[in-house]
């Protein structure tokens, strides 16, 4: 598309193949040539800038939309924009933590700080042993860094009647479930249209100039920012419907085939 200039990429799903658990040669190939073609590349996920992996790092890109918007940086890992917690909201989760012996994980500009019962964090040993390793998180016994500074969003596990009871009103803070009882706990009203918005803003760039390219719920938000959209063939139905084509499934060359459609080389 010929007024297109920048290119938005969910990564779990998306970029990353969850069947067999990478980035496809044929999407880091597309990737490359797009960028060679002078498309600016941005990532969109919930992950924390720091925390990418080396996978995603190497795809080198220019923007990162990372704790789901709440934190833009660019390829110096410049911080262009963050949206951080109150202090007594961190005060909150951690007296509701220590009250229910919950795991708990305050993502920061820096690091991902462990507070309390890392075991059962589920995502945790995962990402340790993955191309993530240890280096972005931070052992905090002393419970303390948010006196110095505050994070930007957090991770929990805990009783969902708790959080439920809890939560449920709270006036700054939402709960987004991943698992059975593990929740992403992020600032109301951000997203990764949010993030997205802010983004085309700082660059001066149109809807008509930006696609996006997702497959899963919280990936709708900055769908309906983007002038173009692509759904992955493996995406939910939500996400199909509001597309302007679908490409095949993540596994399938998917990301090759949506920028041979964007005519992106």
């Amino acid at each position: 598309m010929k007024h297109i200039k920048m290119l938005v990429f969910d990564v779990d799903g998306t970029l990353y193949d969850l069947t067999n658990h990478e980035i496809p040669l044929s999407a880091v190939n597309a990737i490359k040539q797009a960028k060679k073609n002078g498309y600016d590349f941005v990532i969109a996920t919930g992950r924390a800038h720091y925390g990418l992996g080396k996978a995603l790092n190497d795809l080198h890109p220019d923007f990162v939309l990372s704790v789901s918007g709440g934190v833009i940086v660019d390829h110096n890992q410049h911080v262009i924009s963050h949206h951080d917690f109150q202090k007594q909201d961190v005060e909150q989760l951690l007296e509701f933590a220590h009250q229910y012996e919950a795991g708990l994980i305050f993502k920061f500009l820096d690091h991902m700080y462990i507070y309390q019962h890392p075991e059962k964090i589920d995502w945790l040993e995962g990402q340790i042993n993955s191309d993530i390793g240890k280096t972005p998180f931070i052992d905090c016994p002393m419970q303390d860094h948010h006196h110095i500074a505050l994070p930007q969003s957090a991770s929990i596990h805990a009783d969902p009647k708790a959080v439920e009871q809890v939560f449920a009103h709270h006036p700054r803070i939402s709960f987004l479930p991943y698992s059975a009882d593990g929740y992403d706990v992020v600032l109301k009203g951000i997203n990764k249209g949010v993030g997205l918005q802010t983004l085309m803003e700082h660059l001066h760039l149109q809807k008509e100039e930006v696609a996006c390219i997702g497959d899963n719920y919280n990936d709708l938000e900055m769908m309906q920012v983007a002038g173009y959209r692509i759904a992955m063939g493996n995406a939910v139905k939500e996400v199909k419907e509001i597309a302007d084509f679908v490409t095949s499934n993540s596994n399938q060359d998917g990301i090759y085939h949506a920028l041979r459609h964007l005519h992106c080389f």
